[in-house]
């Protein structure tokens, strides 16, 4: 039997785990945080809305095109958000006609826009015309007519394809009706010649051609 010598201890035990060190708590920390802010900056993206101010001098009467404005955020519950356009409305208002003047900065609402008349290249022509002569008055926004003169009891096509902007009754009457009722077309501009002739001659007639081929292409 070995005998342990006087004055010796007993060898101490090695500890069962590792103790964390300042690295790895800090490291820890670091975590946290950037867990933290990402939701936070995650939190801060949805409570605001992208808005369109204008990035130069918008002029009353110009075409709209998105390469005038420039995006900021404004908070999503700012009171009268619904009249201001946002990047969500921007693409369908490309193309639109600026009613006032903007300055350089200012906010872009939609009562500063209004629908262009016609495609860009036509004119807005308003055609007066008694209702029995304009298809009985079934005309509507967006179909297509042609429109016949006739002059001396010949009759042929002044112009043919152009789409219908707007019905409506005026309050005075129409050439030839006590209707008035007119029709606004999109027109080129030789059309246009060819419409104020016939509308001075008193003797003209719209056909809705909506879906139907073109005179002469089996119609």
């Amino acid at each position: 039997m070995r005998l342990r010598e006087a004055g010796t201890s007993k060898p101490a035990r090695r500890a069962g785990g590792r103790r964390l060190s300042a690295t790895h708590i800090l490291i820890a920390i670091v975590v946290i945080l950037a867990f933290v802010l990402n939701l936070l900056v995650l939190r801060d993206r949805g409570s605001t809305t992208l808005i369109a101010v204008a990035e130069r001098p918008l002029a009353a009467g110009s075409t709209f095109n998105t390469d005038g404005v420039r995006l900021v955020p404004i908070d999503a519950d700012f009171e009268g958000l619904q009249n201001l356009v946002t990047e969500q409305d921007l693409r369908g208002l490309e193309g639109w006609v600026l009613e006032r003047s903007i300055a350089e900065g200012g906010l872009l609402d939609f009562s500063a826009l209004v629908e262009p008349g016609a495609a860009p290249g036509l004119r807005s022509m308003s055609i007066p015309v008694p209702i029995e002569h304009a298809a009985g008055g079934v005309l509507r926004e967006g179909d297509r007519v042609d429109v016949i003169s006739v002059v001396e009891g010949l009759a042929s096509f002044v112009a043919t394809d152009l789409e219908v902007l707007s019905v409506a009754e005026s309050t005075g009457a129409a050439i030839g009706s006590t209707s008035g009722y007119h029709l606004v077309l999109a027109v080129e501009a030789e059309s246009a010649l060819r419409l104020a002739e016939a509308i001075e001659s008193g003797s003209i007639e719209v056909v809705r051609s909506t879906g139907a081929p073109a005179p002469g292409e089996g119609g």
